[in-house]
């Protein structure tokens, strides 16, 4: 006999060989002892608990049926392995991994509550007062929908999913807008908190929301994860509301020309809009896909231009919006001709914007700290404008150079006609980023919230600067590029001193631009040395270190904006690995998880809970 256990079926020959153990029963034999037993237990359960009536005249069919062992094999088939034949077809389910009743797990999803807090009327309130410097910038809402709804006696205990979505996001908003700099520590997870209620309903949104309002409250919680660090997040969310919105009206046709439109219309016009700009602003500045054609604004391209400086402001950003889209298509795979036309186009565009604010790049006085602030809107319109042109403009020098690279070793006449090809284009980007910093130093200080939504513009004129002058220490305008660098750290060196603004490590960071950008200066002008990019004297660096940033900040990286982006945030990008790179020239080291090392651990959604641990198996 053989040692193994005995065949289900005795009247059948064994199919496995007879063979002598030469050892006592082993793990393998009590392993299907233990099998034969949870089988047999489970056998009995099932007979004991037949229904009365079985909905079936015969025996359920096995899971897989298997022909005689003897059976021919048919033409054109393939053999299958041989199951083990002592194991039944399973008939239930075992009682440990039986489901609930059936009109348990039949019911309904519910909303899982992640917070709380529930909203009161001190803070619709404080909507009511907030909600146009809310819609300043980007008015996805329209107001007095939103207003009249606000005001209903019900309007906190609403069940709708989409109002308590939007309601909560909104409110999350208002609050870290409204945060004073001596109580940021106890108010900022405050705030978080109306974000979890908003977050919580999301599922909910997914699944149901075939309205305009589910769309506006999915926006809503884009913008208040756009204060955040976590880039990541806003660029899905975005997404997700650029989808909802076109699902909840997909054949929506545009209105006449001169009719009214309904609080409906008017609401998903305004969303489209918004989400179109913001769309945009992702696309350029991560390199990430655009959710948006240009053709979804068809027909909503002309927000009203009123009187009020606001609206003129968004008409031209979302012109500006429209070039942009081809700016970010353009980016991934550059042609000369392209990307000089977008440049005449950014520069046309700007001729169309009205004269009292419109944007000039060109050199005319040195910036001040004294300096008039201007307008929350019109400044961002200026950086978007400007970083817009720097991309442009450093994406053609980076072209004719890589062409250069591939082509060898250039005779000294092809590099003088190198050097006339990209001067243009180089002294634009020089000066755009320059026009950025001295923008960032008129920016009016209101908020972390509303200065962290920019702060990545003037971070990248930084970076283009420091390259311009690491690749030309010896040019004219050298030293004053060192001086904005100066004062731009300066700048980020008293809002952290006056408004306690988690911005330490940006700071340094831009301190440590200045001194090697003045170092590179310095070994240029000196009389002893060679005006040799290999022999700057770099802090903790060698002259091979300080060539290699020329090289890498010139020639590899894309633009200075994704390096940027990848200082500040968690969005992979075409210029992750060369951001690695500088960080470790500079010695920033890498934030935790997938954050950059300028990211503000205030701003990490962590530190309010707003994660989620891998679950662990078993």
């Amino acid at each position: 006999m053989p040692t193994c256990s005995p065949c289900a079926d005795r009247s059948r020959h064994c199919i496995f060989p007879i063979t002598q153990r030469t050892r006592g029963p082993g793990k393998s034999k009590q392993r299907l002892e233990a099998l034969e037993a949870r089988l047999a237990a489970i056998e009995s359960g099932g007979a004991l608990q037949q229904p009365a009536n079985p909905p079936f005249d015969s025996e359920p069919e096995p899971l897989v049926t298997c022909p005689p062992l003897s059976a021919p094999i048919s033409a054109g088939t393939t053999p299958h392995t041989i199951p083990f034949m002592g194991i039944p077809a399973f008939k239930r389910v075992p009682d440990r991994l039986a489901l609930s009743r059936q009109e348990e797990y039949t019911k309904p999803l519910e909303r899982v509550i992640f917070s709380p807090l529930v909203a009161e009327p001190s803070e619709t309130f404080l909507l009511q007062q907030t909600i146009v410097e809310l819609c300043t910038e980007l008015p996805f809402l329209h107001i007095p929908h939103f207003v009249n709804q606000l005001q209903r006696p019900d309007t906190i205990h609403i069940p709708d999913a989409a109002w308590q979505g939007l309601l909560n996001a909104v409110i999350a908003r208002a609050v870290s807008f409204k945060i004073h700099k001596s109580s940021a520590a106890e108010v900022t997870p405050y705030s978080w908190m109306f974000f979890r209620n908003a977050y919580a309903v999301l599922p909910e949104l997914v699944l149901h929301g075939d309205s305009v309002g589910a769309a506006q409250a999915v926006m809503a919680m884009t913008l208040f994860m756009r204060q955040s660090a976590d880039t990541r997040t806003t660029a899905r969310l975005l997404s997700m509301a650029a989808r909802m919105r076109c699902t909840a009206a997909p054949y929506a046709m545009p209105q006449a020309e001169g009719l009214p439109l309904s609080d409906e219309e008017e609401s998903r016009r305004r969303l489209s809009l918004a989400a179109f700009v913001l769309d945009m602003e992702i696309a350029v500045n991560s390199g990430l896909p655009a959710a948006h054609a240009e053709s979804d604004i068809t027909g909503l391209a002309n927000p009203p231009a009123g009187p009020a400086l606001h609206d003129v402001v968004f008409h031209a950003r979302v012109e500006l919006a429209q070039i942009q889209h081809r700016v970010a298509a353009q980016l991934a795979n550059p042609t000369r001709s392209e990307l000089i036309a977008l440049e005449s186009d950014l520069e046309a565009w700007s001729l169309r914007v009205p004269l009292e604010i419109r944007p000039d790049w060109h050199y005319r006085a040195d910036a001040s700290a004294t300096a008039e602030h201007m307008d929350v809107t019109v400044a961002t319109l200026h950086m978007v404008y400007y970083n817009s042109l720097c991309m442009v403009c450093w994406a053609l020098v980076r072209l004719v150079m890589d062409q250069v690279l591939k082509s060898g070793h250039p005779e000294a006449t092809d590099c003088l006609a190198l050097h006339d090809r990209t001067s243009h284009h180089r002294n634009v980007a020089r000066a755009t980023a320059r026009a950025v910093i001295r923008t960032m130093l008129r920016f009016p200080i209101e908020s972390f919230a509303s200065l962290w939504t920019v702060i990545s513009y003037p971070l990248a004129a930084s970076i283009a600067l420091l390259a311009v002058v690491c690749k030309e220490p010896d040019h004219p305008d050298a030293q004053t590029d060192v001086s904005l660098l100066g004062w731009f750290a300066q700048f980020l060196a008293k809002v952290v001193r006056d408004e306690g603004y988690d911005l330490e490590r940006m700071r340094d960071g831009v301190f440590k631009f200045q001194m090697v950008a003045s170092d590179a200066i310095a070994a240029a002008l000196g009389s002893v040395m060679p005006v040799n990019p290999s022999l700057w004297p770099l802090t903790r660096a060698s002259g091979e270190t300080g060539k290699a940033m020329s090289v890498l900040m010139t020639c590899s990286s894309y633009v200075p904006m994704y390096l940027a982006q990848a200082l500040i945030g968690n969005t992979p990008n075409r210029d992750t690995e060369n951001t690695k790179k500088l960080t470790r020239i500079f010695e920033f080291g890498w934030g935790e998880g997938d954050y950059g090392p300028f990211a503000p651990d205030s701003l990490i959604p962590a530190a309010y809970g707003f994660s989620f641990r891998p679950s662990s198996a078993g």
